[in-house]
């Protein structure tokens, strides 16, 4: 039997599935309006910053797939692209192709070219492009050039670069003086948690409590509200508690999964 039969749930309430839809929890919802802002203001620059493991990923797939429409902005083109280990030019030919939906664009020097026409074009149209970028902190000199090249003009975009807290300083100081709000995605307080997991049960059928409140506690605990290591924890301890046919999953079953893991992840 699947571990999340044992539970009464209609499927694994922690799936990996990009697809899956955001938790949107107090931290959350003041992140996305924050974005909205930055959106429908035709605002140039946001910084998301927050821990590793709290869902800055997860937040930028949501907003790309759900795009902040309003009436000061009515039409919008999201793009969404990790700048980890990208080279110079690659940004700007990933940029230009995705843009025009054309062959990828030989050279960047070409790519410069056609983002300038298709900005053109976009400006007349009245189409405000908004740039998702992930793992800044992992980008080199020569993307982040192109990345202030982008916004040095006076192009329709909004871009939204996200960065891990622990690293910010090894992101340039230029491109933190030109942003123009900052979005700060902290790790959950212990009640934002339980919300978590009692929507996550829901969403599979489920309305009675699987956690026992001293459970919830040490789970935020030992994850320190970072929501990468709850999920983690908390799917592993419904394993355990499925093999030990417990009735509920209790501080013992979350001490557990947590003694197994590698010391950096369980603490």
């Amino acid at each position: 039997m699947s571990y999340w039969r044992y539970w009464q749930l209609n499927g694994a309430p922690f799936s990996s599935d990009s697809v899956q839809p955001l938790f949107r929890g107090a931290s959350v919802e003041e992140a996305l309006a924050r974005i909205e802002f930055l959106v429908s203001n035709r605002r140039n620059l946001g910084a998301l910053v927050g821990p590793s493991g709290v869902g800055k990923s997860s937040l930028l797939r949501h907003c790309a797939a759900c795009p902040p429409v309003s009436p000061e902005v009515p039409t919008l083109q999201m793009l969404r692209t990790s700048i980890l280990g990208m080279s110079g030019g690659e940004l700007l030919v990933d940029l230009a192709t995705r843009l025009t939906g054309s062959r990828k664009v030989p050279v960047p020097a070409t790519a410069w070219n056609v983002l300038c026409d298709y900005f053109q074009a976009a400006s007349r149209e009245g189409v405000q492009t908004v740039l998702l970028i992930d793992d800044t902190e992992s980008s080199t000199t020569a993307a982040e050039a192109d990345l202030s090249r982008l916004l040095s003009m006076a192009f329709p975009l909004t871009v939204i670069f996200a960065v891990e807290s622990q690293l910010v300083s090894a992101v340039s100081r230029s491109l933190f003086e030109r942003t123009e709000l900052q979005i700060e995605l902290p790790g959950w307080e212990q009640t934002q948690t339980a919300d978590f997991l009692r929507w996550s049960f829901l969403r599979q059928g489920r309305s009675e409590p699987v956690f026992t409140a001293g459970a919830i506690e040490r789970l935020q605990e030992l994850s320190q509200g970072l929501p990468r290591r709850i999920v983690q924890l908390a799917d592993l301890s419904l394993v355990a508690g499925a093999v030990s046919q417990t009735d509920l999953v209790d501080t013992d079953c979350v001490d557990q999964v947590a003694w197994e893991l590698p010391k950096s992840l369980a603490a």
